[in-house]
């Protein structure tokens, strides 16, 4: 039973960790031994969580993050722009996070369902890329070594 509460505190941690600062929540998973799959579920799902909450309060504040869109953020403005939103959705994770791509999204007046669907998916390669970046980093440090 102490057992299972170890790993959900662990879950737990990655998913907070992942809904404010995506990328290092999946190294961070890794080295507290969860399983690389637990890792990819639990960092996509967070994220996800983090680009839906901004959608549900994002119509109010969407004066207020047009008027800070305007002024940072040009060049994700400008992968948006290009590539649409399968450019942002790949782009966030990796740059800003889910709240500020979404809030981007949304001052782009991105459709709410296609920018969810649009994010989650980007969040979910690059939980997987870098999920298995980690794993072979570290298979070739234990080689290294042995």
């Amino acid at each position: 039973m102490d057992q299972v509460w170890i790993e959900l505190s662990k879950v737990i941690s990655i998913f907070a960790l992942a809904f404010f600062s995506f990328w290092p929540a999946i190294p961070a998973g890794l080295a507290l031994g969860l399983s690389p799959v637990i890792v990819v579920l639990t960092t996509s799902l967070s994220y996800s969580c983090g680009v839906g909450l901004t959608l549900l309060i994002g119509q109010k504040l969407r004066q207020r993050l047009q008027r800070r869109a305007e002024q940072s953020n040009h060049r994700l403005r400008a992968i948006a722009s290009r590539y649409g939103i399968i450019g942002l959705g790949l782009a966030s994770p990796m740059t800003v996070g889910a709240q500020i791509g979404a809030g981007l999204g949304i001052a782009l007046n991105v459709p709410p369902r296609r920018l969810y669907l649009g994010m989650s998916l980007g969040a979910l390669v690059w939980s997987i890329l870098l999920t298995a970046a980690s794993l072979l980093g570290w298979a070739g440090l234990q080689a290294v070594a042995a």
